[in-house]
């Protein structure tokens, strides 16, 4: 790895780091990491990582190889090497990734990828998650028990969505994946950025939130209050609550790698009062809404 940094790069670091999918390194007090990407249009990532920074808003930056390609492969993989200047460690919390947000709200600017209907991905998803679950579920044990819960979960996300969707809504920049335990290299990885509402990363973010802390109704409730949501948004945040990205993450890489189950079993366990957390949500959206009526949420 040394020989190809100091091939395509022309950099001389002294000591490499490796991790599952990148390696770090830092020559003259400059921090770098040569990050595996998966199949994704770089150019475009570049390109709007260079039109952010003409506005002053930071990002991770793509560093070209000498012969001025985006990427160099490994292996067989594919990397892109990355300067970044935040302590890659720190975790970030709720009014930071607010403020990330709210600073790229009014800038025009040619957004990443923009993501797709939740609707239509959740719903394929679910699909294949099914179809997975009749090939190869007597493997699996302890998704065999708890999937169908989780699925029900996730249709009626589904359903709400497709009734209030409004395809006209403003989207921000967003993460594809944010958790409470997101780091500030996260938050600021242009390999991380998606166009969509702004809802998103504060769901996914209290998603996690529950997984590591359990009650976060009080947290929720002062989140709801903000001025900045409107009732739509409010409503969109529900809905990205029901999607139980916590358990199907796990689930997928579980799938996808053929490894045993039972890392499942801490998630099942953890989240075991979570429709409790979305009653109260569903209550507390009717302080500010007329909300449709759904029957197992009624039920205390």
């Amino acid at each position: 790895m040394r020989n190809l940094i100091s091939y395509y790069y022309q950099l001389e670091p002294i000591d490499i780091h490796q991790s599952s999918h990148y390696y770090t390194f830092i020559v003259k007090n400059e921090k770098y990491r040569l990050q595996e990407v998966s199949n994704i249009a770089i150019d475009q990532v570049y390109h709007f990582m260079m039109e952010l920074l003409e506005r002053g808003i930071y990002t991770h930056q793509i560093v070209k190889t000498i012969t001025n390609e985006y990427s160099v492969v490994f292996d067989q993989k594919k990397y892109v090497l990355l300067k970044y200047y935040v302590d890659e460690k720190e975790e970030i919390s709720l009014p930071i990734l607010e403020e990330f947000q709210n600073q790229l709200m009014y800038i025009p600017f040619s957004k990443p990828s923009k993501s797709r209907r939740w609707s239509d991905l959740w719903s394929e998803k679910i699909d294949y998650f099914e179809y997975q679950m009749s090939q190869f579920g007597v493997k699996y044990p302890v998704i065999r028990e708890s999937f169908a819960y989780y699925i029900g979960l996730a249709e009626v996300g589904i359903a709400l969505f497709n009734t209030y969707f409004d395809a006209e809504e403003q989207t921000i920049l967003s993460h594809k994946r944010i958790k409470c335990t997101s780091t500030f290299y996260d938050l600021y990885d242009p390999f991380n950025l998606i166009e969509d509402v702004k809802v998103r990363d504060s769901a996914e973010y209290f998603k996690s939130l529950y997984i590591k802390k359990g009650n976060i109704l009080m947290e929720i409730s002062m989140y709801l209050r903000s001025p900045s949501l409107s009732n739509y948004d409010r409503m969109l945040f529900f809905i990205r609550m029901l999607f139980p990205s916590f358990y199907f993450d796990v689930y997928e890489e579980i799938m996808d790698n053929q490894k045993s189950d039972e890392p499942l079993k801490e998630i099942i366990e953890k989240s075991k009062n979570y429709d409790q957390l979305l009653r109260e949500i569903y209550n507390e959206l009717s302080n500010y809404m007329t909300v449709p009526y759904i029957s197992w949420l009624k039920k205390m």
